[in-house]
């Protein structure tokens, strides 16, 4: 049996987004042994994922990393991520088989290179992983459209009752509730987040139009963006930041009939679970990481600047966030009729 390795990213969204890759990975070689490599904070994104049979935990130096992985005698190791660290974790391991994109100066600690397309960076991040499995066999990817190739987040029965038992005992579940979910942080810094006033002027409106409950989501990092949020709210909301585990997020924001947020990694679990998103683009650019499948609205403005792909505004206005008004949302969202009144 061939036993293949899996370095998998460090961002939770860039991991969501690798898991199409890996379904495919697992029907090129359906008999295979394979394991990922992952960071601590990343590892519940692939917990129950059908087509990892083991899951290593990346949280040791480099050498006793690779040691670890060397003890395992994997025939086979592929990197999604394009760092020279990652490539040299392989190689110190003593892996046969070190297969990746030939960038960051670890072109002499690859052996199998794989050739990046000229237009990558006009395409979306879930292909840009997909191509790296399809040249291993040279199997060549022809979907018809997105729908058919689709990220994997699996939500447990016990994470789905967990779900319901934190949103009644917060008195927010029964049948006849339209749940919203607001995520106003992004770890990534300031350029990608929306304002907090527009934000709660934003839920606020949605209360009065559609008669919905707001949940607002974040991370401990986030308590502070999330607070100002609910403060600023004239209606109530119930903010759950820093008190929910990442699975635990992902299984209430698959009760959710809508999640307005930021380019984020729960922006991509959101996507996962089969929740439509409403995702407000800054710095980043929406062709390579937008929320992945069909029926979720992209709010973006031209700015000449834009994308910079920073996480702070080098003119110090914000301008690409700025001219994104609270009306501008509110209309995509009549428009698309994605809530009822």
């Amino acid at each position: 049996m061939q036993r293949i390795i899996v370095r998998v990213p460090n961002w939770i969204g860039d991991a969501v987004l690798s898991t199409p890759a890996l379904a495919f990975l697992r029907k090129i070689y359906p008999d295979s042994h394979i394991a990922i490599l992952t960071k601590k904070w990343a590892k519940d994104v692939f917990k129950a994922n059908p087509s990892i049979d083991e899951i290593m935990t990346l949280n040791k130096s480099l050498l006793k990393a690779s040691m670890e992985v060397r003890q395992k005698r994997f025939d086979s190791g592929l990197l999604f991520p394009d760092s020279f660290s990652s490539a040299l974790l392989f190689f110190m391991a003593g892996i046969p088989q070190r297969m990746g994109y030939p960038t960051d100066g670890r072109y002499l600690l690859l052996n199998r290179r794989i050739r990046r397309s000229r237009d990558f960076k006009k395409e979306h991040q879930v292909m840009y992983f997909l191509r790296l499995v399809q040249a291993l066999e040279d199997k060549s990817i022809s979907f018809e459209s997105s729908s058919d190739i689709n990220l994997v987040w699996m939500v447990t029965d016990e994470e789905r009752e967990r779900a319901d038992t934190i949103l009644k005992e917060v008195g927010l579940f029964s049948d006849r509730d339209v749940l919203v979910g607001i995520n106003p942080g992004a770890a990534f810094g300031p350029a990608k987040r929306w304002f907090t006033d527009r934000y709660a002027k934003l839920a606020d409106e949605l209360v009065k139009r559609y008669n919905v409950k707001v949940i607002i989501f974040g991370g401990p990092q986030d308590c502070d963006i999330t607070g100002e949020v609910a403060s600023l709210m004239k209606s109530s909301s119930i903010n759950l930041a820093g008190k929910i585990t990442l699975r635990e997020l992902a299984a209430i924001i698959a009760r959710c009939n809508v999640f307005i947020t930021n380019d984020t990694g729960p922006m991509h679990i959101a996507a996962a679970v089969g929740t439509k998103v409403v995702a407000i683009f800054g710095s980043t650019d929406p062709v390579r990481t937008s929320p992945w499948g069909e029926g979720h609205i992209i709010v973006k403005k031209e700015v000449e600047c834009s994308p910079c792909l920073k996480p702070f505004c080098l003119r110090n206005d914000y301008k690409c966030l700025d001219m994104i008004t609270v009306e501008d949302v509110l209309g995509l969202i009549e428009e698309k009729g994605i809530l009822k009144h």
